[in-house]
């Protein structure tokens, strides 16, 4: 009785092991080959400047993609919650993120989402907001980063600035294209 259970459950693990393989592959590997989008750069698109690499770094670094996602998804409280003076946020498209490596994207949504931050806020506003983020956002639940204002002389903050400053940039959506420097 007990080598016919035994004989069962081998069956039942490899039909689900082939089962998890089939979902696994139409759901990643297909989709990659079959869909340009995914490895085409959006149009408009350009490769980071060394600087905007140095702040990607930074960005990294600080561990920020721990708390903070960059891509705004289908939701349409995503698209107003992140649009800009009542236009709303385009959502995400795989062509926006092809120059990425290694992708950033996050999924903790602790803190608000970046994707189309660049060019909402000038310097002074990220020098205030990373040397204590309450002073500009009351109830912000993210740590000051005074050490990224001073260190380097400041450089370290100019290249996160450059960094985020580019977030949301590829695409033309916002009013007038009223970006912030």
């Amino acid at each position: 009785m007990f080598h016919k259970l035994d004989f069962n459950a081998g069956w039942v693990a490899v039909g689900a092991l082939l089962f998890f393989l089939v979902g696994a592959t139409l759901t990643t590997i297909l989709p990659q080959m079959s869909e340009a989008s995914w490895t085409t750069p959006l149009e408009g698109s350009r490769a980071y400047s060394e600087q905007e690499l140095r702040g990607k770094a930074i960005y990294q670094r600080e561990g920020c993609w721990y708390c903070h996602t960059q891509q705004i998804r289908t939701l349409e409280a995503d698209t107003k919650r992140y649009g800009w003076r009542g236009v709303d946020a385009p959502i995400s498209l795989p062509g926006e993120y092809v120059r990425d490596a290694p992708h950033v994207l996050g999924t903790r949504r602790a803190g608000p989402d970046l994707a189309r931050v660049g060019g909402k806020y000038d310097k002074s506003w990220h020098k205030t907001h990373f040397n204590n983020p309450r002073d500009l956002v009351p109830g912000s639940v993210m740590p000051p980063f005074p050490w990224i204002v001073t260190d380097n002389g400041g450089q370290d903050l100019k290249n996160l600035i450059a960094y985020i400053q580019t977030l949301g940039r590829t695409r033309d959506w916002r009013p007038d294209d009223d970006y912030e420097e």
